[in-house]
């Protein structure tokens, strides 16, 4: 045992010099009594973790004035700064007059001190020094439960704090944060504790609402964990969830309800919020008109759908943001028509649809052109045009007319060279406008950028480009510049002007006559007289004005050599067809791409006829294809076919007819540049062939190589 120099307190004890008197042997020599006197021996300024037992027992020493030990005397230990406990509190001293103690640390940091004693004698102590114990616990501190929205920096920083088992802070420990769930992000990864054993880091939240959560850990502790709930942002988005694009017949309810979610930025759903349901004019009426989203930024209304066919819209609204929902009536279509690179219609009440390009505001939708689009590529309802009703329609290159059943005609569209008809060059019209009602029209055919008409007392109507003198009118007649020479000029018109009359004042330099059908065509023009003879005008170049020649600009009509008469005639790019009262049709002009019919390659400046035999009630002429209905109303068609447009299932030319496939049967049909469309005796609406621009009106811009149905039908 190593000793350690002791502070003696001499004192006077009669009780302890009486039971030391009592020990005395009879040799032994006493002058007076004993005076005991209590020493530290050993373990005082030791070190250790609080809580912790000292190494060392705690040792002291009773003896009297001659230093001789004192042997049963009974030394209290007491704690008297710092906690902790001795163990035992009390010691009876041995023969050498020792009495000892253990001394475990109280809880806290510093000194700690422990008092021995006995009765009557001052008590001497010990003096210990209790440092921190090791790390045990990391707790949260602060920031815990906090709310934010989404993508936000929480007010408060998250705080943990690392404490040994008595509470005590941990300086200088690494705390690891992470998040957990929700996404976001920390200023720091890992933060030492400091003096106080805190660890704090900013918590910016994920983009998802609801619960998030990051955990703090700090080497083998229980981690901690912190939650906050993220709420969304503010609204940014209506995105239909369902019951789009239905479709239903005119005026009915659409089957399943319409649903829309509030979304934030990051697409969580926002609670709360008002939305209003608006149809637009024509388009029916929601129910309710407006409703408020729950707490998932979900809400719905119920839509009934307008009385017109064709495709609608319902907008859901909050404030500055919208988002349009398709749907549509059944279209019950009686006529086509095919264009250039659109297609139009008329449904059996008389109104009017259009598809595919608008590049020139050729479907008449009112909205204005764009160059190369947009493209529609389905059916689109054209506005109320005052009430009237239309019974028949033509489309031409970029441009359509029609006429209403009071016998007013319209056009629209491109209007370059005036081929609108409506007294102005403007680029385009992108609506019904209707050409001079003074003519009752009953029918109207629109080429590639000319039109022509026909009206109800037989007289002939062009306008339009006369590069050619395709139009048949408005030509002037100089005979005074060069004498004995009559100077002839072609002067297009905005405006209809009748077949024979001069440009200007002046006399008819043929006719007037009585039409019954007329086609305007690519640079030329055809019209069958009444009693059935067929006269062409125009650019001849390929021999489409039938007249025996390749003349180049006829003004004047050239008959059409043919031993039979016509009832109906059709107009191509560069060839032309008629059909006999008798259903045979014949073809002239250009066959570069067997679009004559013959069964041959050859062109023809004379009507040839179609091979097959076959008996036609109606017959329509394309770009550089042909098509008929024959008498068993089915359709065939000949002539280019790269887009598909003969129908047949293939993009292989014909020089001959070729049933269109299917086995459909057809009441109307018209071919256009490169697509087809017709209505079959069922009532329903087919096209096929080119449909990059959405000519086909099914909704998609793949070309067809036979019938498609058209969109928004039963």
């Amino acid at each position: 045992m190593q000793w350690r120099s002791a502070r003696v307190w001499p004192v006077l004890v009669s009780t302890l010099a009486a039971i030391v008197m009592a020990g005395c042997t009879s040799e032994e020599v006493v002058t007076g009594p004993r005076i005991a006197s209590l020493a530290v021996i050993s373990g005082n300024t030791q070190t250790g973790p609080i809580g912790g037992l000292l190494p060392a027992p705690l040792v002291v020493r009773v003896v009297d004035q001659q230093d001789e030990p004192i042997a049963g005397a009974v030394v209290t230990f007491a704690v008297t700064a710092g906690g902790g406990t001795t163990s035992p509190g009390s010691d009876t001293t041995d023969a050498d007059g020792y009495a000892q103690t253990t001394h475990r640390l109280g809880s806290e940091i510093g000194v700690q001190t422990v008092e021995a004693s006995l009765p009557g004698l001052a008590p001497v102590a010990f003096t210990q020094n209790a440092t921190s114990a090791p790390a045990s616990k990391l707790t949260v501190d602060g920031g815990d439960t906090q709310t934010g929205r989404v993508g936000s920096q929480l007010t408060t920083q998250l705080t943990v704090k690392v404490t040994d088992a008595f509470g005590n802070p941990k300086a200088g420990i690494p705390v690891s944060f992470v998040v957990v769930t929700g996404g976001g992000a920390l200023n720091a990864n890992v933060v030492l504790s400091d003096a106080d054993g805190l660890s704090q880091v900013r918590w910016t939240l994920g983009t998802a609402a609801g619960t998030q959560s990051v955990s703090a850990s700090a080497g083998a502790l229980a981690p901690a964990t912190f939650t906050a709930t993220a709420t969304p942002d503010l609204p940014a988005e209506i995105v239909v969830l369902s019951g789009g694009n239905q479709t239903a017949a005119p005026g009915a309810q659409l089957n399943d309800s319409i649903v829309v979610k509030m979304v934030d930025q990051y697409g969580n759903g926002v609670s709360g919020v008002t939305i209003d349901w608006v149809a637009a004019q024509g388009n029916g009426s929601a129910s309710p008109t407006s409703s408020v989203t729950n707490a998932t930024g979900r809400t719905a209304t119920k839509w009934t759908i307008g009385t017109k066919g064709g495709p609608m819209t319902l907008t859901a609204r909050s404030g500055t943001i919208q988002t349009p929902v398709g749907g549509a009536a059944f279209i019950g279509f009686a006529t086509v028509t095919a264009g250039g690179r659109s297609s139009c219609g008329i449904d059996a009440g008389g109104v009017l649809y259009c598809w595919g390009f608008n590049g020139d505001g050729q479907l008449g939708i009112g909205t204005g052109p764009a160059g190369s689009g947009p493209i529609y590529a389905a059916p689109q309802a054209l506005a109320p045009v005052t009430n009237q009703t239309f019974a028949s329609i033509n489309g031409g290159m970029f441009h359509n007319c029609a006429v209403t059943f009071s016998h007013v005609g319209y056009c629209w569209g491109d209007n370059n060279n005036g081929q609108v008809g409506v007294g102005s060059n403007n680029r385009s019209t992108n609506e019904p406008s209707s050409i001079d009602v003074s003519i009752p029209f009953l029918s109207i055919s629109a080429g590639r950028v000319h039109s022509c008409g026909i009206s109800i007392g037989g007289r002939g109507y062009c306008w339009g480009s006369n590069e050619r003198g395709q139009l048949g009118a408005s030509v002037a007649f100089d005979t005074t510049t060069v004498p004995g020479t009559t100077l002839v000029t072609f002067h297009d018109t905005n405006k209809p002007a009748e077949l024979g009359s001069p440009f200007g004042s002046g006399t008819y330099f043929f006719g007037p006559w009585d039409w019954s059908a007329i086609a305007a065509g690519g640079v030329h023009t055809c019209a069958v007289r009444q009693g059935g003879n067929a006269y062409c005008w125009g650019l001849g170049r390929e021999g489409q004005l039938g007249n025996g020649t390749n003349s180049v600009d006829e003004y004047r009509p050239q008959l059409v050599i043919s031993a039979t008469a016509f009832d109906s005639i059709a107009a191509g790019y560069k060839h032309s067809c008629g059909r006999s009262p008798t259903g045979a049709v014949s073809c002239w002009g250009d066959n570069t791409d067997g679009q004559l019919g013959s069964g041959a390659a050859a062109s023809s400046n004379v009507p040839v006829n179609v091979s097959g035999g076959l008996s036609f009630l109606a017959i329509s002429t394309g770009y550089a294809h042909t098509c008929g209905i024959a008498a068993d109303r089915t359709a065939y068609c000949w002539g280019k076919n790269d887009r598909g447009q003969l129908g047949d299932g293939s993009t292989t030319g014909r020089n001959a007819p070729v049933a269109v496939a299917g086995g459909l049967t057809f009441a109307t049909l018209t071919a256009g540049d490169f697509h087809t469309c017709g209505v079959t005796t069922g009532g329903t609406a087919y096209c096929w062939g080119d449909n990059e621009y959405g000519a086909v009106g099914d909704g998609t811009v793949i070309n067809r190589s036979s019938p498609t149905k058209v969109r928004f039908q039963q």
